[in-house]
């Protein structure tokens, strides 16, 4: 929901977990009796996909909104990433163990534990996915390439946060919205504060939003942590440009 605050800062975070209560015991409502992982995810699936009309985003996928919770419930449709965190919060209220699995490419749920479990797509209204073909898929995207298995294995919460933003960078990148590429690169370093590549991102947005000296900061660390020239060939005429700039201005002033 701090995310979704990117989009809106007055995204209601308790409006949202009203809504995921709801639907979740109208699931285990729908379940009646039956407490075993495959009922209560078919109850999952019957209450978002069929009752509440959750979909993929196709046709607008890069859209941003698909990246805000509060957007995905209101407008029910989102990217496989939103729709799989959707799936989640409903599964875990109702005693489902749910969690994401990031799959190259897209996003999948792994439902009932890492021995007898099931890997859902919510993306494609809760399509159950055969282990053996996700493997498959795995091994003709990178032939000879060690553990294709890693990648059907649960994802951390912390990465599952990496993973959403940095489709809103993207998002936000393609749509020249600085002002939030930066606040999702702020967030992102609030996670990753290590990553010095993020670090000159937010530098070079810095520099293009009018903030010299933040951009100054940022770039010197971004080159100061990349051995590599190639790595850092533009950041380095861009701190040459920004301190001839500060050095002008401080004569002028």
């Amino acid at each position: 929901m701090l995310i979704a605050r990117i989009g809106d800062p007055a995204a209601n975070p308790h409006a949202c977990a009203a809504t995921l209560d709801h639907i979740a015991e109208a699931a285990l409502e729908h379940a009646g009796g039956r407490r075993d992982a495959e009922s209560l995810a078919s109850s999952v699936d019957y209450q978002l996909f069929s009752v509440f009309g959750f979909t993929g985003n196709s046709e607008d996928y890069g859209n941003p909104e698909n990246s805000y919770l509060d957007r995905v419930i209101e407008r029910r449709t989102g990217i496989p990433i939103t729709l799989s965190l959707l799936y989640m919060e409903v599964a875990q209220r109702i005693g489902l163990q749910c969690e994401g699995v990031g799959y190259p490419g897209h996003f999948i749920v792994l439902c009932g534990g890492t021995e007898d479990g099931f890997y859902v797509d919510p993306f494609h209204q809760g399509a159950r996915l055969d282990r053996m073909e996700l493997l498959a898929g795995l091994r003709a995207r990178a032939p000879g390439a060690p553990s294709p298995e890693m990648f059907l294995l649960p994802i951390t919460r912390r990465q599952i946060l990496q993973r959403m933003l940095n489709n809103l960078r993207m998002a936000y990148r393609n749509n020249s919205d600085d002002e939030r590429w930066r606040l999702a690169v702020e967030f992102q370093l609030k996670i990753e504060p290590w990553n010095a590549t993020l670090v000159g991102e937010r530098g070079m947005l810095n520099y293009r939003l009018g903030s010299p000296h933040a951009a100054l900061d940022d770039l010197q660390l971004y080159v100061n942590a990349n051995e590599s020239e190639a790595m850092h060939a533009g950041a380095v005429r861009l701190l040459e440009q920004l301190r001839t700039r500060l050095r002008t201005d401080e004569e002028t002033s």
